[in-house]
């Protein structure tokens, strides 16, 4: 009886017989990246009960051209594979990723989904593929198929604990199959060992990447999760950042905004991340908060704007002394300081504010991004008084070549500073009425209170400057505060009709003739316009095509009258506090990156849709609208075809083109409401 279970041999039951030929078995495994490219010469083992009672060798070699390893003689026993782990690790390193990723679910309240689940089935190109023509199909990540824990070159942060996603099997099991998988290919697609990073783009010119991505960095600053907690920046750059099966998120009051990502070598991954907060250090002093955050190829900074439960940051914001622009914590022992500008002043309250925080984390600021920012490129961004922050910051680093971006940002320098920083690249955005971009107000505020009355000045000073601050509409003096760097604005676009009435037919004039009043009318379609002035500027083919659509529409007068140097555009209507948080800055930003992505989608944006209503009632009431008017709109959706330019970068740097598909394929479209219409 040849059945283990039901021996009734009594004396050795393993003896030796004699029998006919076994059958042989074999197996092939195929191994590819996920653009469908071999994996060629992995050193490999493989092994089964047979290798492992030394009854045969351990299978060895390396996968051929092809990416295939193919097993011949094998005994019907499950079979395990497993990689070398440094080659394995260092060729996956310089792989890229598909650009669509399955986005599972992120585990929650009721959602039992494990993060870092298979992928599911039906998702990958290369297992439509392998199934057609009878192959079986894995997906897998580096950590199923290494045959130890590798030895990374840039340590972890914590070096016992492997980042899950690519590492699943920390005991290094390797890949195995049962004995009813053999006699047959299995293609075998394997993650690449990378990371996402921000998309950014290091240049003068402007970037909807950039826009976008710094302006989720400024949000991102606002958050106060304790660390790895969802939503916090260490949970975003150090865990995020490495699940690749899911687009990185920022979360902001229950929304959740995707990230614009390319993926980046493992070992150019963010491995340091901060939250700093001068209100909870060791000896705490102000309420200046920051985030930032190092890669292989960038440092960013992002500065927390005001917060509004207490009156810290009020304070800071109503302190607008214009003082000199110097931070003494700049200094080094024995070394005269450096003033951030040769000439002018900076807001008195901005600049006491940065001052603390570089005191306070000076082995941050003044050490960790110093340093680093030599050799990698420095973007800081921030909303509100974290804009005029990041621009003192910028101003402190100028000889790193930090890029700003900031949104809805007060004045922080006088013109004489802000002339000698004009070599700084900087774009700051406001959104319409915006009442916080128009304060500190265009006058000269240093006056004899502050130097007669001391401290109480600030008080007392503040109160003159106020009044002072509603001549400042009829007349400019001294050195007034101005705005630094190049406008993007996101302009509400309205159109009035002229009109003749008769108010009173039944009176006439002497002459029998009635009295007539005109009046102005104002028409039903609006247009939020995204302008940004100075791509009218670009020298490229591209920009050339679009400028000759301009004519004459688009002058230097006409932009030097429409945006005046320094400052916004007219807007002739009551502003708003209401425009100025970043809740309602983004979704402008998000909304127009997905129309330049596709302009063609089907169906339109709603902002197409009510763009094209606004064109159609221009011509329709082209002879009664004032000229002025019509060729102020007229400048204004010029400049709007121009934005997609901002674009370009993006889709010809490398993965900038999968990223942006990436994006297109997870955005939805009527997520994020732009506000037109009051």
């Amino acid at each position: 009886m040849n059945d283990a279970l039901h021996r009734t041999d009594t004396l050795n039951p393993f003896k030796d017989f004699i029998c006919g030929k076994q059958i042989d078995y074999w197996v092939e495994f195929q191994l590819l990246d996920e653009q469908g490219e071999p994996v060629a010469n992995m050193p490999y083992r493989a092994i089964n009960e047979a290798t492992r009672t030394g009854y045969v060798p351990e299978y060895a070699g390396q996968s051929d051209v092809q990416g295939v390893i193919r097993l011949d003689g094998l005994h019907p026993l499950p079979i395990t594979l497993k990689i070398e782990a440094g080659p394995l690790l260092e060729q996956m390193q310089t792989r890229r990723l598909r650009a669509e990723r399955p986005e599972p679910s992120r585990p929650g309240l009721g959602n039992r989904t494990p993060l870092y689940g298979p992928q599911r089935s039906g998702f990958s190109p290369i297992e439509e593929q392998a199934l057609a023509v009878g192959h079986s199909y894995h997906y897998l990540r580096i950590g199923q198929l290494c045959d130890q824990e590798p030895t990374l070159d840039l340590p972890l942060a914590d070096p016992k604990q492997l980042p899950a996603f690519h590492f699943p099997d920390l005991s290094f099991g390797g890949f195995t199959l049962g004995d009813d998988q053999l006699d047959r290919r299995h293609v075998l697609e394997i993650c690449p060992f990378r990371a996402w990073s921000l998309t950014l783009h290091h240049q003068a010119k402007y970037s909807l990447a950039n826009a976008y991505n710094l302006g989720l960095m400024s949000i991102l600053a606002y958050s106060n999760r304790p660390e790895n907690e969802l939503g916090s920046a260490k949970e975003l750059f150090q865990q995020q950042c490495l699940d690749l099966s899911r687009t990185p998120r920022v979360w902001d009051n229950g929304q959740a905004w995707p990230c614009l990502v390319s993926d980046v070598p493992f070992n150019d991954r963010y491995t340091k991340v901060e939250s700093l907060d001068t209100g909870k250090a060791d000896q705490p002093q102000g309420n200046t908060q920051l985030i930032y955050a190092i890669s292989g190829s960038q440092v960013l900074v992002a500065w927390r704007g005001t917060e509004m439960d207490g009156l810290a940051d009020l304070s800071t914001d109503l302190t607008f002394r214009p003082v000199k622009p110097q931070v003494a914590a700049n200094c080094e022992p024995k070394v005269p300081c450096a003033d951030l500008t040769p000439e002018g002043s900076v807001h008195l309250g901005f600049r006491d504010a940065f001052d603390t925080a570089r005191r306070i984390f000076g082995t941050d600021l003044g050490g960790t991004i110093s340093v680093h920012s030599r050799d990698k490129e420095l973007f800081i961004c921030g909303h509100s008084l974290g804009g005029a922050l990041g621009l003192v910051h910028a101003a402190s680093l100028k000889e790193r070549n930090p890029l700003l971006y900031t949104y809805g940002m007060p004045r922080t320098f006088t013109l004489k500073a802000v002339q000698s920083l004009s070599e700084l690249w900087h774009f700051r955005h406001v959104n319409d009425t915006d009442l916080v971009p128009r304060v500190p107000p265009e006058a000269a505020l240093d006056n004899h209170f502050y130097d007669v009355y001391g401290s109480i000045g600030t008080v007392v000073g503040f109160s003159w400057s106020s009044g002072r601050a509603l001549a400042s509409t009829l007349f400019k003096h001294g050195d007034p505060f101005s705005h630094h760097g190049e406008l993007a604005m996101f302009l509400k676009a309205e159109q009035h009709r002229g009109q003749q009435i008769t108010p009173y037919p039944a009176y006439g004039k002497p002459d029998g003739a009635p009295y007539r009043s005109n009046i102005t009318v104002s028409l039903q379609e609006k247009a939020k316009l995204y302008l940004v002035p100075s791509l009218s500027e670009a020298e490229d083919n591209h920009a050339e095509q679009a400028q000759k659509r301009l004519i004459t529409s688009l002058s230097a007068d006409s932009l030097a009258r429409f945006f005046p140097s320094h400052g916004h555009p007219d807007i002739n209507r009551i502003l708003s506090i209401g425009d100025h948080l970043m809740s309602q800055y983004q979704p402008y930003i998000h909304n127009q990156l997905l129309e330049s992505i596709n302009p063609e989608r089907n169906p339109l944006l709603e902002r197409q849709v009510q763009r094209n209503k606004f064109k159609q009632q221009m011509k329709d009431n082209y002879a009664t609208i004032p000229a002025d008017e019509y060729e102020r709109n007229s400048v204004f959706l010029e400049l709007q075809k121009l934005v997609d330019q901002a674009l370009t970068v993006t889709q010809l740097a490398e993965g900038g083109s999968e990223a942006l598909q990436r994006f297109d394929a997870i955005a939805e479209p009527l997520a994020y409401y732009e506000k037109t219409y009051s």
